[in-house]
């Protein structure tokens, strides 16, 4: 059986997975990651949580199917972007547009 114990930390979340059966071997195996959080970093926290998906063998979809869940990291609702922030995410949206209209049969 495998075990997955997080524990908080000061700055993120210590995450324990014990294998007690790794390989089918009856032998135990324990690896330890520490995923660090902090207000300038929130792609740590994205990663944290397909981690914790991926160890617990939740299913998120497919890139190449209907569904497949995405966690994004956007501007909140009272920030107040730069110009050049704005022209990168128009650039990337209007390339996302043609990317759907290449799709089109």
């Amino acid at each position: 059986m495998v075990k997955v114990i997080l524990e908080a930390a000061e700055n993120g979340i210590i995450k324990k997975i014990i294998d007690d059966n790794h390989g089918g071997s009856n032998e135990q195996v324990t690896s330890t990651t520490v995923h660090e959080f902090n207000e300038s970093n929130l792609e740590n926290v994205s990663e944290f949580l397909y981690d914790i998906c991926e160890d617990l063998n939740i299913y998120t979809g497919s890139k190449f199917g209907d569904k497949n869940l995405e966690i994004n990291i956007d501007w909140g609702m009272g920030y107040d972007p730069s110009n050049e922030e704005i022209n990168k995410k128009i650039s990337k949206l209007k390339a996302e547009i043609e990317l759907l209209k290449s799709c089109k049969k």
